[in-house]
């Protein structure tokens, strides 16, 4: 009896042993997976290089969506874009009232724009100047395929400009995009030989 006792025990711990094994190592696989004919979305950055404000000046970063209108709904065209700001330390900005990042999503259509303003008395005090980056994300829609020189022929257009607050007008803007950047060329021809 005693034998037949321990073989029952001795089985069922095994089989114990061998359920839980099996659990362990058994566990669902989980995959994610995608649709062989849809691409997955890809991400792009904006970023510019530190610009001064002071009292009496506005900071924005426009982004305008080149991409064409799609046919027959193919591809989609809106992009989602994420515009913010950074200061020299690399923080995003806040605003000083509320204490929230100063950053603005929008998704544009082709040819739609956006911007985003940091008014400067909107910041923690400082000294008399500011330094700050213009900084953003655009996020293509999912499907998009883009061009494989696109490292030159960006389908989003960003810019940054300081705006005077007593009048309105730009003081300078930064333009990054080819197509903005060439075209014109200040230097004359040299005068004909006789």
């Amino acid at each position: 009896m005693i034998d037949k006792r321990k073989m029952i025990i001795s089985a069922v711990i095994l089989a114990g042993s061998l359920f839980a094994v099996f659990g362990i190592l058994h566990r669902p696989l989980i995959v994610n997976a995608q649709d062989e004919t849809t691409p997955p979305s890809v991400n792009d950055r904006i970023s510019f290089g530190m610009v001064g404000i002071t009292s009496g000046q506005t900071m924005r970063i426009n982004v305008t969506n080149l991409l064409p209108r799609p046919v027959n709904d193919l591809p989609p065209s809106p992009i989602r874009v994420i515009m913010a700001f950074r200061g020299m330390n690399g923080n995003l900005v806040r605003n000083a009232r509320t204490g929230e990042v100063i950053r603005k999503v929008v998704d544009l259509q082709s040819g739609d724009s956006a911007f985003l303003d940091v008014d400067y008395d909107a910041l923690p005090p400082s000294p008399i100047r500011v330094q700050l980056r213009a900084i953003g994300t655009v996020q293509y829609p999912a499907g998009t395929i883009l061009p494989s020189d696109i490292s030159e022929h960006k389908p989003f257009m960003p810019s940054v400009e300081v705006i005077n607050n007593a009048n309105g007008r730009t003081q300078f803007a930064i333009f990054t995009h080819p197509a903005a950047v060439r075209g014109f060329n200040p230097q004359p021809d040299p005068p004909a030989e006789p």
